[in-house]
């Protein structure tokens, strides 16, 4: 844990499990109030009530959890701001009894993770690691890539088109790809905009090529990529999934790959993160991991720390948080 320089009287705030490394933009976007500053992992409830006790506002990385019997012992905390678009280590209900307000940042990494989905597409459709193994062997031409399907024409089923499902569409339309489409919170009117197809759950599975995974992580979703949902897919499908590892049945999935039931899978999140070095989707050749580094670029980043400090500094001057969950 690092406490900020002393001379500052202004309000604590809590900086938890964020991984940014110096605190820079935080002490700049939040110097109208003269902060304290104090940084920690949080990684168990101890070490997170400790370092957030006393705090008048936390921002929150992806790290620690915020469980109820956490938030109870939130003894000044008016924010606890996610550094994220994910809410799902935050027990929501239990700040809101509490009177804590929660925000969080929708609207960044959307070119990031939906370009990481394209490239993991494009990955698997131009069958690269296939090409580049053939040349690192010795070998050349197009013999042990044989047959590859034209992208233009093929069927991309994206499951929740809020911002990034929806620019993945875009993106995806492009390449010349059908789009379908299933999110059952969306008006008709952003399907008509994106020239994708409003598809059942049911039709996404049975008729994608590729299917890109942008769900939220609630109790409907956790697991919803199962067993009985692999076998309805194509056997030459694709699952990607750069939202929240715990919608897909890692053990089903594992076991899917290894009989051929789907083509491929390609992952920048997974249940448990890291992954211990045994972990079976790592050995699968027909499944490729990323380190959940979809959202990353410097832009993403520096746009994340701003907006979630900048809620920070509103709350604290009594204003409004711009992005609350609600």
């Amino acid at each position: 844990m690092v406490l900020s320089p002393p001379a500052k009287d202004g309000p604590l705030i809590a900086v938890a499990g964020t991984r940014f490394g110096p605190p820079t933009v935080e002490e700049e976007i939040l110097s109208p109030l003269g902060p304290r500053l104090r940084l920690g992992m949080g990684a168990d409830p101890e070490s997170l009530v400790e370092l957030c006790a006393e705090a008048e506002g936390v921002i929150i990385g992806s790290i620690p959890t915020f469980t109820a019997e956490v938030i109870a012992q939130l003894k000044h905390c008016r924010i606890l701001a996610r550094g994220g678009v994910g809410v799902d280590n935050i027990d929501l209900e239990a700040a809101r009894t509490k009177g804590i307000l929660v925000s969080y940042v929708p609207d960044y990494c959307v070119d990031e993770v939906s370009d990481h989905a394209m490239a993991l597409i494009l990955y698997f459709a131009r069958k690269l690691e296939q090409g580049i193994a053939e040349v690192e062997k010795g070998g050349w031409g197009i013999a042990a890539l044989r047959p590859i399907a034209p992208l233009r024409g093929a069927t991309l089923g994206v499951v929740g088109i809020g911002r990034i499902g929806a620019t993945l569409a875009g993106k995806a339309r492009a390449f010349g790809m059908r789009v379908i489409a299933h999110d059952p919170f969306a008006p008709e009117s952003v399907f008509e905009e994106l020239s994708a197809e409003n598809a059942a759950l049911s039709q996404i599975w049975e008729e994608s090529d590729y299917i890109s995974l942008h769900a939220p992580l609630t109790p409907e979703t956790r697991g919803m990529v199962k067993a009985e949902v692999l076998d309805r897919m194509k056997t030459d499908a694709v699952l990607i999934n750069v939202a929240r590892g715990e919608l897909v049945d890692e053990r089903a999935l594992g076991d899917a790959l290894k009989r051929n039931a789907i083509r491929g899978a390609g992952l920048d999140v997974l249940e448990e993160e890291p992954p211990g070095p045994n972990h079976p989707l790592l050995a699968l050749p027909n499944c490729r991991v990323t380190p959940h580094s979809a959202w990353y670029s410097t832009a993403a980043l520096e746009d994340m720390r701003r907006k979630a400090a900048a809620d920070v500094l509103r709350v604290l001057q009594g204003e409004a948080p711009r992005y609350p969950v609600k």
